[in-house]
Formats: structure tokens, C-alpha cells, sequence
């Protein structure tokens, strides 16, 4: 599958609402969906098939309004930002969007990204860092470490809070103050799905409130 930007990137637009991305998508039966409307901002999921972290992390933003493609599923959301899940090395070719590592997996092996992109992985994803790190992208690390960029502290149930711990700049060009975030909770989640949802929503302009 390739993703090729049409428009300006994110960091110089005004308006969100002027971001489009053309997409093709091809599924392995060969059907495709040649879509001409357009998505805004892409949030792409790198992680093996079956992968219940994946699963949380797109019931989280899917319920926050994503749309969601992969090759198996499209649902619409509110068009604020596109879900793509990828299961294999993929050519990106897009000005900006967001990626996200969710497993170590050799399947990825020498992935790249264009300038524009932002990395997101766990704190102990050493294979995503190293290709973030090779890619010279900025990345937001996810763990329960004074280190980490997103974390989690005070978890029940019900709520937890999720802290920014350093100041990120977010996809239209803003700068996302450190601050605490607390967040009421439907269900549980894997502690990673939570921080990652968190990071991609602030880097989309959305304050986090329930997942």
C-alpha cells in the first residue's frame, strides 16, 4: 500500500480542515477501492495481525471520531483524522501524519519515513526507536518512566491520569504545553493503547477526556 499527500503539511497550514490525502487502497483479494474524496490527517498502525493492543488503540480513537482503513474494514468517523492499520514494511510518501509502532517485529525491518511524520512507540520498542532514530523523525515515548514523553499514573478502573511530560509540537504547527490529563474510562485497556490514543489526540489538537 502506498500514501501520497496531495496538499500542504500540517506544521504551515491555518485552517486543520485544509489538510487531504488522496488514498488507493488494494486488499490482498485484489478488490480495491479507488476512493477520490479525501481524508485528513493519517495515523498509521505498524503491528502483526491479531494484536489486541491494535484493537484497543482503534475502539479508543474510533470512538473519539476516527475514521479507520485497513484492508479488511472501512468505517467513517467525524473526518477529524484517519486510522490505516499495516501489517508489512510500507512505502510512505505523505508531508505529515503520525506512526505508530505497536510491536517488535522483524516484519518491519528497514521501514522508513519522510520528514513530517511523528514516531510513537513504547519505551522498550527498541527496533521501533532505532527506525524512528534512522528516519530522524521526532519520537513520543510511551512508559512509566520520568523519561518518557507520555505516561501514566493514578489508574482505577474508572479514571486514570495521562501526563505529557515535555513540551510536543502538534500537527498544525502548536506547541502542546506538560500538563496532567485525566481521562474516565468505558473499560480497561492495555496501558500502551491508553498513552498512544492520548498522544495521537493531543498531536490532533483534542484534549483527552474518555476513552
Amino acid at each position: 500500500m502506498k500514501y501520497n499527500k496531495t496538499r500542504p503539511d500540517c506544521g504551515k497550514a491555518s485552517n486543520p480542515d485544509n489538510f487531504y490525502t488522496e488514498f488507493t487502497l488494494v486488499n490482498k483479494s485484489k478488490s480495491a477501492v479507488n476512493n477520490k474524496s479525501w481524508v485528513k490527517r493519517m495515523v498509521i498502525l505498524f503491528s502483526g495481525r491479531k494484536s489486541a493492543v491494535e484493537r484497543d488503540i482503534i475502539e479508543i480513537l474510533s470512538g473519539c471520531g476516527a475514521n479507520y482503513i485497513s484492508d479488511k474494514a472501512v468505517t467513517s468517523g467525524n473526518g477529524g483524522f484517519t486510522i490505516i492499520s499495516e501489517y508489512k514494511k510500507t512505502e510512505i510518501n505523505l508531508k505529515n501524519g503520525i506512526a505508530v509502532f505497536i510491536d517488535d517485529t522483524d516484519r518491519f525491518n528497514n521501514q522508513t519515513f519522510p520528514k513530517g511524520i511523528i514516531g510513537i512507540c513504547e519505551d522498550s520498542n527498541q527496533k521501533a526507536l532505532e527506525i524512528f532514530k534512522n528516519s530522524d523523525i521526532p519520537v513520543i515515548s510511551c512508559g512509566m518512566s520520568a523519561k518518557n514523553t507520555v505516561t501514566l499514573s493514578s489508574i482505577n478502573s474508572e479514571t486514570l491520569l495521562a501526563a505529557l511530560q515535555r513540551t510536543v509540537t502538534d500537527c498544525t504547527g502548536n506547541e502542546v504545553d506538560p500538563g496532567e490529563f485525566k481521562i474516565k474510562l468505558k473499560k480497561s485497556y492495555a496501558p500502551f493503547a491508553v498513552m498512544a490514543s492520548a498522544a495521537v489526540l493531543l498531536l490532533n489538537g483534542i484534549t483527552p477526556k474518555a476513552f
